[in-house]
């Protein structure tokens, strides 16, 4: 998928935009379940005392956040090697060849 030799077109570019626009709709969706199950107890309850169901979602959320920027910026270096000739992936130009694989 680096190489603008194998995939012609701008196809697979629009697929990799395509995929960014799902990770920024995942990471809006994660700050939107944190900031739900903050606003998910009454004033007198505190932290301590919400249920683990509220807990489970407010961590699966920050894990979301802290995750998906990695997989953003993978993205953006498939998309950069695409259209300006870097090489992140190829092995050739002592990219990384592990990534270069898959």
């Amino acid at each position: 998928l680096s190489s603008i030799m194998g995939h012609a077109g701008p196809s697979v570019d629009f697929v990799i935009l395509s995929l960014h626009l799902g990770g920024v709709s995942s990471i809006l969706a994660s700050i939107n379940f944190v900031v739900t199950s903050l606003c998910m107890r009454v004033e007198a309850l505190s932290l301590l005392r919400v249920t683990m169901f509220v807990w489970c979602v407010a961590v699966t959320g920050f894990l979301l956040i802290i995750a998906m920027p990695v997989l953003a910026g993978s993205l953006t270096m498939l998309l950069t090697d695409r259209n300006f000739n870097t090489s992140f992936f190829d092995p050739a130009g002592l990219g990384d060849p592990i990534l270069f694989v898959h």
